[in-house]
């Protein structure tokens, strides 16, 4: 049994992390702010891993032998307004987390992002130079470097999720699939490419990963480079609802706070390498997602996180 420390955990990734490790047979501490986060057999703490001092404070207290750093600012636009929170959240909290899992020795884990690049040439590599765009993806390359540099044996995984989530938001995919079951149109950008992976088969390699000890950058999205459009249409497909619902629109017309890279699909192909696995496909993605949903997935999440109620804008 391994003791995983979880930040972030009423998140998206966190939430799903938390079950799937649980799962697994390891012994998990979710850690949480604003969202913690309560199973039988789980360690949960609250705390503001943004506090100087707190990160250490924890770690030192329940010394696991791996932390996934998942807590971050992730709202784009917001990001763009409040700049301050956004290096606070993505740059600061992610090197007072590393420092304190090197201090105890533990293997880290830091999820960083497609947004590090600006989206002008796409396939990226990791030995492509990052570019960004918009203040979220500058605080997250500032994530990225400052992780390094406080724990150079850390693993960083750049990525584009989807999958359920227990918050009153939703992902892209959940989005679709709301307005689509609704029967009600919804805008799919053709002209905004990316590389999406599903939160769960994600999470599945970060395991692989840390039990195999890499570290470094790493790429680890989805298989196929594909527009949001055609995402939204395959999504329809595979849940047996009118892909037509579907319109195309330009990102253009999409009424974006922040500027956003129209070409950000990322090449996995260091990461296939070194776990012998092949990326997950769009098709492939969806149908595990579809699978989730019948199995309760996003009940057992709004469960671990006491939430009451679900949907809502991205």
């Amino acid at each position: 049994m391994t003791t995983l420390l979880i930040t972030g955990a009423g998140g998206m990734l966190g939430a799903n992390l938390v079950l799937d490790a649980l799962a697994a047979g390891h012994r998990v501490i979710a850690v949480d702010y604003q969202h913690p986060v309560r199973r039988a057999g789980l360690e949960s703490v609250t705390a503001d891993l943004s506090r100087p001092g707190a990160a250490q404070e924890i770690l030192a207290a329940h010394r696991p032998a791996w932390v996934i750093h998942c807590a971050a600012a992730t709202n784009v636009d917001a990001c763009e307004t409040d700049p301050g929170t956004a290096f606070r959240l993505n740059r600061d909290m992610a090197g007072q987390v590393a420092l304190a899992a090197r201090a105890v020795g533990a293997r880290m884990a830091h999820i960083s992002t497609d947004a590090v690049f600006d989206g002008e040439q796409g396939e990226y590599t990791e030995d492509d130079e990052p570019r960004p765009i918009n203040v979220y993806g500058e605080s997250k390359l500032d994530g990225e470097r400052v992780v390094l540099a406080e724990h150079p044996e850390a693993l960083i995984v750049r990525t584009c999720i989807y999958g359920w989530n227990a918050q009153p938001k939703q992902s892209l995919a959940e989005w679709f699939l709301a307005r689509l079951e609704a029967g009600q149109a919804c805008p799919g950008f053709t002209d905004a490419w990316f590389s999406p992976i599903l939160v769960n088969d994600l999470g599945d390699r970060l395991l692989q990963m840390l039990e195999r000890r890499m570290q470094g950058v790493y790429h680890v999205a989805g298989g196929e480079c594909i527009s949001k459009y055609e995402f939204g249409v395959r999504l329809a497909e595979v849940f047996g609802l009118d892909p037509q619902l579907v319109l195309p629109e330009s990102v253009d017309g999409g009424r974006l706070r922040a500027t956003r890279g129209r070409r950000l699909c990322l090449q996995c192909q260091k990461v296939r390498r070194s776990l012998g696995q092949a990326p997950p496909g769009a098709l492939a993605g969806l149908q595990h997602f579809a699978a989730l949903r019948r199995q309760g997935r996003a009940e057992s999440l709004r469960e671990l996180c006491a939430v009451e109620t679900y949907g809502g804008p991205k």
